[in-house]
């Protein structure tokens, strides 16, 4: 069975906006879909591993800095 992790929706949300990104320029950037990144930030979904790995790789930070504690 695949790893899921809670995601701190609020970090990732910062550093989308430091960069100057919309939540959908995030969604493309990280080549996921605009719903997985709205589900993520409602908490109606867990991210996969692939998934946290690929919104860390779009936004230059570690898998561990976005990953609720």
């Amino acid at each position: 069975m695949d790893s899921v992790f809670t995601t701190d929706m609020g970090k990732v949300k910062q550093l989308a906006y430091q960069k100057g990104w919309s939540l959908s320029d995030l969604a493309r950037q990280a080549n996921l879909s605009l719903n997985t990144i709205f589900a993520l930030q409602a908490k109606r979904r867990r991210a996969s591993e692939r998934t946290v790995y690929k919104l860390a790789n779009a936004l230059d930070v570690s898998p561990a800095d976005i990953i609720e504690k």
